[in-house]
């Protein structure tokens, strides 16, 4: 499940211009938020589709990355390292979806921690995407709009796990966003596709169980710069990268109280 959380971070990532300027429309209509220690399988976060917003055992740092729909935040100091449980809802009944929960949980940091932010940039070392010599195997397939609109208790269509990267109504940024995340690198889409796809990565995940979502032996699997290639018809050139960052210039060490 940790690896899902971070599929919104990525595949959504949005430049910061400037400080936000957010008010109370863009507020939790009730919100709690505690430390907590972290244990094994404490993680947790409900899917959009409904009124109750929860996750469990996040860092500061996991929800300003939330909030700015960012991967890259630096600054901060130890106090980013902190872990809380966040309980929150929907102002109106109206169930919430990964778009409307930036600027509300932008106020919250505000309110709760004081935030102050700045927009950054900084060159990374990542992966250009491209379109292989043998040619890209990517089929392009109808948008599937209950992508965009997921109810309550149903999984991400857009996900990474060990040795699995699963992409539906896709276009090749959001491709390049995925693969992303597998590597724990930015990787930048130069494969000039205008489709939408839908992708079923699978590939030998290093240092983990014999097992994967396709039931397959991790023996008879490739490595996953082979398998993007040999699945997907793409590769992967390292480059630099300059990535949109958020540079922390304030943070509470704790919350104001509930």
């Amino acid at each position: 499940m940790r690896y899902r959380i971070f599929v919104l971070l990525f595949v959504t990532a949005a430049a910061l211009a400037q400080q936000p300027n957010v008010g109370p429309a863009a507020a939790f209509e009730t919100a709690s938020i505690h430390p907590v220690k972290v244990t094994p399988g404490c993680f947790s976060m409900l899917p959009p589709g409904g009124i109750q917003y929860a996750v469990t055992c996040l860092t500061l740092r996991n929800l300003i990355q939330i909030a700015y729909e960012s991967g890259h935040v630096e600054g901060g100091g130890a106090a980013l390292d902190a872990t809380y449980d966040l309980r929150a809802t929907a102002p109106g009944g109206i169930p919430w979806t990964n778009k409307t929960i930036s600027p509300m949980m932008k106020q919250l940091l505000v309110e709760r921690f004081h935030l102050a932010v700045h927009a950054g940039k900084r060159e990374l070392s990542g992966y250009s995407l491209v379109v292989a010599k043998s040619g890209s195997k990517l089929k392009p397939t109808e948008a599937d709009p209950s992508v965009r609109g997921q109810k309550a208790g149903e999984s991400s269509a857009n996900f990474v796990a060990p040795g699995y990267v699963q992409a539906r109504s896709a276009n090749s940024r959001g491709v390049a966003g995925l693969l992303g995340m597998a590597l724990h690198a930015p990787v930048e889409d130069h494969t000039e596709l205008s489709g939408i796809y839908n992708i079923d990565l699978r590939y030998a995940p290093e240092s983990l169980p014999d097992s994967n979502p396709g039931n397959e032996s991790n023996a008879n699997l490739p490595s996953f710069f082979t398998a993007v290639e040999e699945q997907l018809g793409l590769r992967l050139q390292p480059q630099k990268v300059v990535v949109d960052t958020v540079v922390v210039d304030h943070a509470d060490p704790e919350p104001t109280p509930n």
